[in-house]
């Protein structure tokens, strides 16, 4: 891969003052080339900062062109030098002439030292990263908690993140054989509505595997140990989480408090980037 330069999308402000930032590397022969370093390198970078506890907008599920193609060349042909649209994510282009682009703003809310960054990133580029669908949506909406206006928010969306690392197991053959003879008496019960009957034989088919809260609880013994979370072991963290995400999500009465769910989303911050990047290796 070639050298990799991570600089501000304006040359005359710096780094720690932009809120538009490119990481940008130059020198292959062919768009698959670079796209295929683009997508690595963009990983290693979305991995880097979830260790470091950063959020950043990578542009995953926001607009990738605002300008028409038809405006972009007949500009370019007028001024003699390619304008393209400065996509909000990964970007793939000639750099012979070099292009202009049409800027889009973005906001990072958080910075971090310097060498702590390189380093981190330089073991993640290092680092044969093959980040699973799962994983991709769970940063996505790790990202996305930093956005977010109140606790509230930011506290379900990072249990969202949980749970989109979860793959639940099957119960064991004893369960399994219990819920099946519940789906059978439902399925001959003569007393309830086909409806009734319709409803309840789905809900008992996800009694087969383990709830979202054993498989958190799971998850977070394979993958962070021994670690603790506001006082918390991990898997017992995952469940107060869990339990104030439903609370909130349910409209149980009353409410847990601001404060609580404010101490939760803090700590869980931690918890997720562990939860990311534990297992990779990245900056432990």
């Amino acid at each position: 891969m070639s050298s990799l330069i991570l600089r501000s999308h304006d040359p005359n402000v710096p780094i720690q003052r932009s809120k538009d930032l490119i990481l940008e590397s130059t020198g292959y022969a062919t768009k698959e080339d670079a796209e295929l370093a683009g997508k690595k390198s963009l990983d290693a970078l979305a991995v880097t900062l979830a260790r470091l506890r950063v959020g950043a907008d990578y542009g995953h599920r926001g607009p990738t062109s605002w300008i028409s193609p038809l405006f972009l060349n007949q500009i370019s042909a007028q001024s003699g030098t390619p304008i393209l649209n400065d996509v909000h994510g990964l970007m793939v282009y000639e750099t012979d002439p070099p292009p202009k682009f049409a800027s889009l703003n973005s906001d990072i809310r958080t910075g971090v030292g310097q060498k702590g960054f390189e380093g981190i990133l330089a073991n993640a580029l290092e680092t044969t990263i093959s980040l699973s669908e799962r994983e991709r949506l769970s940063l996505e909406m790790f990202n996305a908690s930093f956005f977010q206006t109140t606790p509230e928010s930011r506290l379900i969306l990072l249990v969202m993140a949980v749970e989109a690392l979860i793959e639940l197991k099957v119960r064991s053959t004893e369960a399994v054989a219990h819920v099946e003879a519940m789906i059978a008496a439902t399925e001959s019960s003569s007393t309830l509505s086909p409806e009734d009957r319709a409803s309840m034989r789905g809900s008992l088919r996800w009694l087969r595997n383990e709830s979202i809260n054993q498989g958190g609880r799971r998850l977070a013994q394979e993958r962070l140990g021994e670690r603790m979370y506001a006082g918390r072991s991990a898997p017992a963290f995952f469940s107060y989480s869990y339990g104030l995400r439903s609370k909130l999500v349910h409209g149980e009465t009353p409410p847990p408090s601001q404060q609580a769910v404010g101490k939760c989303a803090a700590a869980l911050q931690g918890f997720v980037s562990d939860l990311l990047t534990v297992q990779l290796k990245i900056g432990v």
